[in-house]
């Protein structure tokens, strides 16, 4: 696997293995038996964010890539009107929910080291904002809701291109061979909690 390369690199890769038996120490012999613990759930492929990302914007359905550019478009949107109401009613703490969005964001990846709690603050959000809004408080009420509406939307794009990523591993033993090989995916073992993987030759 070339430097930097991602799972999209497939084509030009050349993994080692002729298929998931060839692999040291995998738990299972051929792809048929891993398919089969993924539909009991005991086992379950975890996926890089980014290589989940670019693998989507190429192979995704139109449904899935309009769904995700949609939950785009709509941060960008709400970003503008944010800074258009400021300067409209002079209500200059409406800008900060452009920086609350960046902030935002950037936590709510599902990669996120404090993704745990991060998802804690996007279901306290909405009681947060409730709260505010019947107190008076509109525009902490407001900014409140960029935060949880960025949330909802980064986690929402997150899980349609991780899904159908995971699903297509699950269906093309040489897209997974290419995609375990550069470490954008691993195998889990649920009873055990054991994680199967390989450390890419770049790091």
């Amino acid at each position: 696997m070339k430097p930097h390369a991602t799972v999209i690199d497939r084509a030009e890769s050349q993994p080692e293995w002729q298929g998931v038996g060839d692999i040291a120490g995998f738990p299972f012999e051929t792809f048929d038996q891993m398919q089969a613990a993924a539909a009991i759930k005991s086992f379950n492929i975890g996926v890089d964010p980014l290589a989940a990302a670019q693998w989507a914007s190429r192979f995704n359905d139109g449904t899935r890539k309009a769904v995700v550019t949609a939950l785009s478009l709509l941060l960008v949107t709400a970003a503008v009107a944010s800074a258009v109401a400021a300067m409209v009613t002079g209500n200059y703490w409406l800008i900060a929910a452009v920086l609350i969005q960046g902030a935002v964001f950037y936590v709510s990846h599902p990669a996120s080291p404090i993704r745990k709690w991060v998802t804690v603050g996007g279901a306290l959000s909405v009681v947060a904002f409730v709260d505010l809004l019947f107190n008076g408080w509109v525009t902490a009420a407001t900014l409140v809701a960029y935060a949880g509406l960025t949330f909802a939307a980064v986690r929402a794009a997150a899980f349609i291109t991780n899904s159908s990523f995971r699903k297509a591993l699950l269906k093309d033993e040489e897209l997974f061979l290419a995609a375990y090989a550069s470490g954008a995916c691993t195998l889990r073992n649920n009873r055990t909690d054991r994680v199967y993987g390989v450390v890419p030759d770049n790091l």
